[in-house]
């Protein structure tokens, strides 16, 4: 009896050590989840993978992407923040998910404030304010004063009610003072298809869906929604440069994760994440579908959360969109 006792005993004690090792091993010891709010193949797929392939390397772990998409990403984030809080599922996210959401959708099942915490930026998806190319505007003033003297006559695509595209336009409307009927679409690409038709006048896109509109000479950039001008559209302004001070709608794009995650694993992942794009190969990959990388530090990245939660609630109510 006292031999069964005793083995027992250093069993458990074997095995108490082992539990304890394990506990003890550096973050991350496993391959990480990003889950991706949307379908393969569109632009928050894209940039994952291209992430996935560097932040693999300096991690030391594969990073698996597995698409989650449904109800505009909420499926993927909910699913997310319900997750034991270890830093091995991330969700990558955009601003819409986290800032405009809350206040265009009714029962949203997460609370971005809460339920899932803030991990790093990733990059911006400039909007480009794309115009038909055969209106007798070469500004953006000059097109803020043709729709002025043509009341009435200017339609705006959007690639849906309060999507981010129905939304920047609004952004201007305020700012500009002029009046423009919107035309939702079902995506982008439909409404750069009839953008380039000259069905529409305007279109807030991102290069990706106008990229063949461009090609054959159908639309014209007047500006950009970016710090600084694009490598693949250099003669096309910002907005601060086209005369719009104070433009700043960005499209950013962010990984979170569980709400309660430790703030020494959300800060190794915001280092290598932020280090992900730092490679000639990756610049390229983003270069071409439009996208500028962002760095921000997990305390850069919180106060931004709340300041354009607060900056967008505001849009939507002089927007007089109403929760669906």
């Amino acid at each position: 009896m006292r031999n069964a006792g005793l083995s027992a005993l250093i069993c458990g004690a074997v095995l108490s050590m082992a539990s304890a090792q394990l506990l003890a091993q550096p973050f991350p010891n496993k391959p990480i989840r990003m889950v991706v709010t949307s379908a393969p193949g569109g632009i928050t797929d894209i940039m994952t993978r291209i992430l996935s392939e560097s932040i693999a390397r300096t991690l030391g772990q594969p990073m698996i992407v597995e698409n989650r998409p449904g109800a505009g990403g909420a499926t993927a984030i909910a699913y997310v923040a319900k997750l034991p809080p270890d830093g091995y599922t991330l969700v990558i996210v955009n601003v819409g998910n986290i800032s405009i959401a809350p206040w265009i959708t009714k029962d949203l099942p997460y609370d971005p404030l809460k339920d899932i915490t803030p991990v790093a930026t990733v990059g911006e998806v400039p909007s480009l304010f794309a115009i038909y190319d055969k209106l007798p505007v070469r500004t953006l003033k000059e097109f803020t004063e043709y729709v002025k003297a043509n009341p009435g006559t200017v339609n705006y695509g959007s690639a849906g009610q309060s999507t981010m595209p129905h939304l920047a336009a609004e952004v201007y409307s305020y700012m500009t003072g002029v009046k423009m009927e919107h035309v939702p679409y079902k995506g982008g690409l439909p409404a750069a298809i009839d953008l380039g038709a000259g069905r529409i006048q305007l279109s807030f896109l991102g290069i990706g869906s106008v990229r063949a509109q461009l090609a054959a000479k159908q639309v014209r950039v007047l500006a950009v929604a970016a710090p600084k001008r694009l490598a693949a559209l250099p003669d096309a302004p910002t907005f601060a440069e086209a005369g719009l001070t104070g433009y700043d709608v960005t499209n950013w794009f962010g990984i979170f994760a569980t709400s309660g995650t430790p703030r020494d694993i959300v800060q190794t992942l915001n280092g290598h994440i932020s280090q992900a794009f730092d490679n000639a190969k990756a610049q390229e990959q983003l270069a071409a579908g439009g996208i500028l990388p962002m760095k921000e530090t997990v305390e850069q990245f919180q106060k931004r959360i709340v300041a354009e939660t607060l900056m967008w609630r505001d849009v939507v109510k002089n927007a007089g969109i109403k929760p669906e």
